[in-house]
């Protein structure tokens, strides 16, 4: 009995996709049609359809057209499945903070915009540039001795978590440049306001435990990550601490005793 045959239209308005993009999927050799009607048209078969799926839906998790062709749809081991899973994943999560970074920065532009202040382009592109790279999630390990890696591992299981906290932590520094630039002291209340909010992103980080913010500091990773114009965010660091310390005291908070995470939830 003869396969079912399907035309380019039918194969591409069963993937939703445009009959040039089955076209040139069969001139890349990604989808290679079963053959050819004797009128010169192309068709496609049943497993041709499946095929195509297969390529949607590894496109639709952003994996190129290169990486499905020569990879994906060669049916890999699942060790191979798995690593190719895991590039994904840190590639998708440095694209996942090219575009924080830039939807924070234009938050923290639009406030400054609204408060009838003008944005200090210059001092906010040396800033960005000064930043760790996209590929922190993947360079980040590679920083660290297997001592470190092991003693912050149990803490680090969670990306989600480790991501906001990076992104908060990314933010604080923005509006710190900016409030340097500006001439703010760390007791002016925006510099106030910054320190407890960071604050805010460190308790709902580590629960609570600030040992495990300790032994971060202690590691100074933020030195490693930033390979130019680390003065800049040296300074911002700087500025965010002495804002803190002021902000502790204030608030009485023992940052150096175990029990002062406890403090600091009943505080919230």
């Amino acid at each position: 009995m003869n396969k079912k045959k399907y035309t380019s239209g039918e194969i591409a308005s069963a993937a939703s996709l445009t009959i040039r993009a089955v076209q040139h999927y069969d001139n890349i050799g990604l989808l290679p049609s079963s053959g050819r009607t004797e009128g010169g048209r192309r068709y496609y078969t049943q497993d041709d359809l499946i095929r195509i799926e297969q390529i949607v839906f590894y496109k639709s998790l952003d994996f190129s057209l290169e990486q499905i062709k020569e990879h994906l749809l060669l049916q890999p081991n699942t060790n191979e499945l798995l690593e190719m899973f895991k590039n994904q994943r840190l590639l998708l999560l440095q694209k996942i903070e090219h575009l924080h970074t830039s939807f924070a920065t234009i938050g923290i532009m639009s406030h400054m915009i609204e408060a009838g202040k003008e944005p200090p382009l210059h001092v906010l592109l040396r800033f960005l540039s000064a930043l760790p790279g996209d590929d922190i999630f993947s360079q980040a390990p590679k920083m660290m001795t297997e001592a470190q890696q092991e003693m912050l591992s149990p803490h680090f299981q969670d990306i989600e978590s480790i991501q906001m906290f990076y992104h908060k932590w990314k933010e604080i520094l923005i509006e710190a440049t900016i409030l340097l630039h500006e001439g703010a002291s760390p007791d002016s209340i925006a510099a106030q306001d910054l320190a407890k909010r960071w604050w805010e992103a460190i308790i709902s980080f580590t629960g609570g435990n600030l040992e495990l913010v300790r032994q971060l500091s202690e590691l100074h990773l933020e030195n490693q990550m930033t390979a130019k114009n680390e003065e800049m965010v040296d300074s911002a660091n700087c500025f965010v601490e002495s804002a803190f310390d002021l902000f502790s005291a204030k608030n009485d908070l023992h940052l150096n005793t175990a029990e002062s995470g406890q403090e600091g939830r009943a505080e919230q």
